[in-house]
This record gives structure tokens, C-alpha cells and sequence, in this order.
């Protein structure tokens, strides 16, 4: 009996040069992958363009930001939108002293920012530090899952 339940053991583990869970990349290869993804994220938030931004943000995608905490992506996405159609702009948005760590398939970037809104004639200015959490998928593209932001 003992050899059966071994035998059935080694039957349910992959072969040992199968790889395992979502394609793996030297984590010098996913930094520069992810850093592209921020980059992505921030000119399509600083062009306003939501639809740009929707494949590269998780549908469960969270946002802290000030007191307050938005979920979803769509939650997220259509206020861009909203500005966008008010002919909004955003004049400025930097992502300063940047450090991106890979932890298998998750990585967290952050860094500080700083953006300069125009929205219905008001003026106003957000800076602060931000974290971003991205979450490898199964066909190798990151996702933005979460994004902590304060002062």
C-alpha cells in the first residue's frame, strides 16, 4: 500500500524540468518589464487616455489614496474618463526616485510623484510617495493591482 500511495505520489508532481506557475524571467528581466508598465501607466493617467490604461489594470484593482479607498478598475477608470470629456488635462506628472522589486510574480514599485490637474477651470496640485503592486499573469504581462498613495 505504501509503495502505491508513493508511486501515486510521483504520478501527480510535474516532471522536474516542467516549469511552474506563470513563465518565470530573471528578476533583472521583470524590473525592466515592470518599469515599462509604469511608464505606460503614468502617460496614459498624465493623457488621460482610460482606455489605454484598462488592459494594464487588474479588474479588482484597489486605490488608497488620501482617506479615501477606490475598487474596482472601472471605479478607478471612469472618473479619468469623466475629466477627460470636461476637457480636463493634466499639465504634470512625474515619477521621481523610482525602485521596483520582483518578488517571483509580484513586484512593488515606489516612488514619489507629483501631478498638476486643470479640471473645470480649478487648478490643483497632488505630490507624495506611491506604491504600486503588479501581479504577473499567466501570459507574462504585468498588472497593476494596487496603488497606495499619501503624502
Amino acid at each position: 500500500m505504501l509503495t502505491t500511495l508513493a508511486t501515486a505520489l510521483l504520478l501527480a508532481l510535474p516532471p522536474a524540468d516542467a516549469p511552474s506557475g506563470p513563465t518565470s524571467e530573471p528578476a533583472e528581466v521583470a524590473e525592466v518589464v515592470v518599469a515599462a508598465t509604469l511608464e505606460d501607466l503614468r502617460k496614459g493617467e498624465l493623457l488621460l487616455d482610460a482606455d489605454g490604461l484598462e488592459p494594464a489594470i487588474a479588474r479588482s484593482f484597489t486605490l488608497v489614496e488620501r482617506s479615501s479607498r477606490v475598487s474596482g478598475s472601472f471605479a478607478y477608470l471612469e472618473p479619468i474618463r469623466r475629466m477627460r470629456s470636461r476637457d480636463g488635462e493634466v499639465s504634470e506628472l512625474r515619477f521621481d526616485e523610482v525602485v521596483i522589486r520582483v518578488y517571483g510574480a509580484s513586484a512593488v514599485a515606489s516612488y514619489r510623484y507629483r501631478k498638476v490637474v486643470k479640471d473645470a477651470g480649478a487648478r490643483s496640485r497632488e505630490e507624495g510617495w506611491s506604491s504600486d503592486v503588479f501581479e504577473r499573469r499567466d501570459d507574462g504581462a504585468w498588472i497593476l493591482v494596487h496603488r497606495h498613495r499619501s503624502k
